[in-house]
């Protein structure tokens, strides 16, 4: 899963509606935002991206999150380019963390001037660079630190010797997964992108624009994770669609996959029935 940098320069754009922003993500838990990915055309849905300040102290990442809507282009984000009928690339983002840079702790320059971080010019004036995978996953660690959040601790690939941990405090959200492109992947690789529930496959039913859309569903409840806990991600998870995800959570404790399978099976055979009677 790739893992890119996004840029904001105060000098160039004023983020005015920042603190509404911060807010929005404290009482939600995220934000979607639309913002310049630079010339990289090739960012898709799913993929990872932080968000630093330069041009102006405090310089450093201020904020993370998951692409929802990969490169696309539209009218430019500086008003006179945009009357004058140019055009620039932007991703939309759902940011899980928000920060303000004149209020809270954010990721500050100094600390990625120094190794490992160094191997990353953070200094770049547009956005849209890819962030190597190892800098990535130490970058995933120390931004969590910092945010005093428990990550699940996900390499690329699982093996038997592996453990994997979890806060339940953390991942509350039946989307969280959806969050951590580490755990996603793991997922996916393992079960593809075809619903276990309903074996249907999203870019099937509605062609490229579904392309990679899915659920990852924790087979274990949360309300019965009383403390942090082992995770195997290829054991634990399952990709589903949307639909039979929220089948799923009708209730307070879930429907297993199993019971979901049942009431498509049951609905299929009463309409067999009709047409045959």
């Amino acid at each position: 899963m790739a893992t890119y940098l996004l840029v904001w320069n105060p000098k160039r754009w004023h983020f005015d509606e920042l603190p509404e922003c911060v807010d929005v993500v404290k009482k939600y838990q995220s934000i979607e935002l639309r913002w310049s990915c630079g010339l990289n055309k090739r960012i898709q849905r799913g993929e990872r991206v932080f968000l630093i300040r330069l041009g102006k102290e405090p310089k450093g990442i201020f904020a993370s999150g998951t692409v929802v809507k990969g490169s696309y282009e539209d009218k430019h984000w500086l008003p006179e380019k945009a009357k004058a009928g140019d055009k620039a690339l932007f991703v939309t983002v759902e940011f899980e963390v928000l920060l303000d840079p004149l209020q809270d702790k954010i990721l500050r320059f100094e600390h990625l001037s120094k190794a490992p971080f160094s191997q990353v010019k953070w200094s770049t004036q547009s956005g849209g660079i890819s962030i190597p995978e190892d800098i990535a996953s130490k970058l995933e660690d120390t931004w969590a630190e910092l945010n005093g959040v428990e990550m699940v601790k996900l390499p690329e690939e699982v093996s038997n010797n592996e453990k994997f941990y979890e806060g339940a405090r953390r991942w509350i959200s039946i989307n969280a997964y959806e969050r951590n492109p580490r755990a996603r992947k793991i997922c996916i690789d393992k079960y593809g992108v075809t619903c276990w529930v309903c074996k249907r496959n999203l870019a099937e039913l509605y062609g490229e624009v579904a392309e990679g859309l899915i659920h990852v569903h924790h087979l274990k409840p949360f309300y019965e994770v009383k403390k942090e806990y082992e995770i195997d991600p290829v054991r634990d998870l399952r990709p589903v669609c949307p639909n039979c995800h929220a089948v799923i959570h009708l209730k307070k404790s879930p429907y297993t996959i199993e019971q979901v399978k049942e009431f498509l099976k049951n609905v299929a055979n009463s309409n067999l029935l009709q047409q045959t009677a």
